[in-house]
This record gives C-alpha cells, structure tokens and sequence, in this order.
C-alpha cells in the first residue's frame, strides 16, 4: 500500500498555498507539523480528493486518486478541522447516517458506531443531540466518524483541537494502535501530539515540505542551537524580546530561559539537546504564517 504525491502544487491567484510537494508514504503515522497557514489543510483536502492540484496528482497504488472516484473514498477516512453535523441529530443517530452514506451493512453500522462511541467516550451520551454537545464531544464525534469505514489511509486534520489532555492522550493512544496497517496523516501545530507517535515528521512551511524523517533524527537540525540561561528578573523582557524563548522557569530571584538561536545568547549559556518544539520554535520564529 502506497500513497503518492507527485509534484503537488496549488496556487490561488498570486499566493502558493502548497509549493511542488513530493511524498512517497507507506503504513505508519505522518505528523504533519506546521504553523497556522503553512499549506497543510489545502495539502490533506487535495489528498482526500475534494480540492484539484494545479499541478502535479496524487496516486493510490499507482493509480490517480481522480480516476479510482468511489473505490478511493472506500478506504479513506477523513476528519476536517470544522466537520458538518446535523444539531438535532443524536450522537448514534449521525453515525448511522454516515455509514448508511459510506455504504455499510445495517448490522454493521450499528455494531462498529456503538464500538467508536465507546472508545471516544461518548457511549453515555450516544442519544443526546448533538447541539447540546461542548467542542471537544463534537471533536471525539468528528474522530469517530473517520474511522466508521475502517479506513486504509486516515487524514486527521488537527484532530485534537478542543479535547483536553486526557482526551488527547487518549486519542493518541487509539491512532497508535491502528497505524500498523494503514497509512495515518495527522497534521497539528500542537508539537507534543505527535512527538512520541509519529514514524515520520513532516515539518511544512510556506508551502513547502523543509523536512521529513523520524523526530529524532530531524531535530538534529537544531543541535548546536538551543541554549539555557540563567538571568537576573530585570534582564528577561530583554532576552524575551531579542531571543527566541522556548521556555522560562523562575528559581529564586532568577530565571532560567531555553533559547533556541543560531549565536549564543550569552557568554555564559549552556548548550542543550534539542527537542521538537525546538525545531518548531526554530522554524516558525514568526508568530504563525500568513493565512
């Protein structure tokens, strides 16, 4: 099972929104990781075949997604970052009704959306309306909808925004023990969901793939650059402003700060081992991307 890309571009008037991405990805989880408006909705919506390429195709098993049509929506699951529901639908009632549109045995249905309601715990409030439901219920709903069919290529547009924690460990669980078979996209700017469940990384910015490998290996990026200081209270509004801080922890009267820079930031600054959200920090310096 192979899912390729092949050149993609896409372009909106004068604004590249994802600049000649080329991917070959097999079974295994791909954090997609980068700022808001770095390309990568219009990247996961030009997978799932619902916007068109200017250039370049994406490929199923060699074969263009665009001519496989219904075959190719058969073994994909996707969850957008804004789903459409209908508010005055129940829970069990909505997972029924998409799965009645993804072509499932009756029987069926009923049995695999009582088993994702379970394991996104929203069995108890399985026939409640969805209107009354807060964003991160709405988000476990969105979570279980992807996996109604259960899919061969998952693409989870910041599937954990609006749950809290727990939930989202929870969820990180859950992704990790089914990527043995399937090939799962999972784009966020929240680093830590995809630190320790990701094969690969996959850092876009401006459109653009900066790179790809497992997080330990692309944080070797940033070796040499991340720093610890330890300042005096009336110097930190400094450091914070000319320096990229990652983190500031106060100790008595002084405060230790990571810094992730190309220089060091003081004669006595201590190098560090890297993390990826340093490289996150390193990468997307600017205060999130252009929408």
């Amino acid at each position: 099972m192979e899912l390729y890309l092949n050149h993609i571009s896409k372009v909106y008037d004068t604004k590249t929104a994802v600049d000649d991405v080329t991917l070959k990805l097999g079974p295994g989880i791909y954090g997609l990781l980068g700022a808001n408006g770095a390309g990568k909705t219009t990247l996961m919506r030009i997978i799932c075949d619902i916007q068109q390429a200017t250039g370049g195709r994406v490929e199923y098993d060699h074969e263009d997604i665009t001519g496989l049509g219904e075959e190719y929506r058969n073994v994909l699951g996707y969850l957008p970052q804004h789903f459409g529901y209908y508010p005055d639908f129940t829970a069990y009632k909505f997972m029924l009704y998409l799965a009645s549109l993804k072509g499932l045995s009756k029987g069926y249905a009923k049995e695999k959306s009582l088993q994702l309601l379970e394991e996104v715990g929203l069995m108890e409030v399985r026939n409640k309306k969805i209107k009354t439901f807060s964003g991160g219920m709405l988000q476990r709903l969105g979570i279980a909808q992807a996996l109604l069919n259960d899919p061969l290529v998952m693409v989870l547009d910041e599937p954990t925004v609006g749950l809290d924690p727990k939930e989202r460990v929870k969820f990180r669980n859950m992704i990790s023990s089914l990527s043995s078979d399937k090939i799962v996209i999972f784009s966020t700017h929240i680093v830590s969901d995809i630190e320790y469940i990701a094969d690969q990384i996959l850092v876009m910015k401006s459109g653009r793939i900066m790179h790809q490998g497992r997080p330990e290996e692309i944080t070797k990026e940033v070796e040499g650059k991340v720093w610890e200081c330890r300042v005096q209270g009336k110097e930190v509004d400094r450091y914070v402003a000319e320096y990229n801080v990652g983190n500031l922890k106060h100790e008595g009267s002084d405060t230790v700060l990571r810094i992730v820079s190309d220089e060091k930031p003081m004669e006595e600054a201590i190098q560090v081992a890297p993390t990826l959200e340093d490289l996150y920090l390193y990468y997307f310096e600017e205060a999130g991307e252009e929408q």
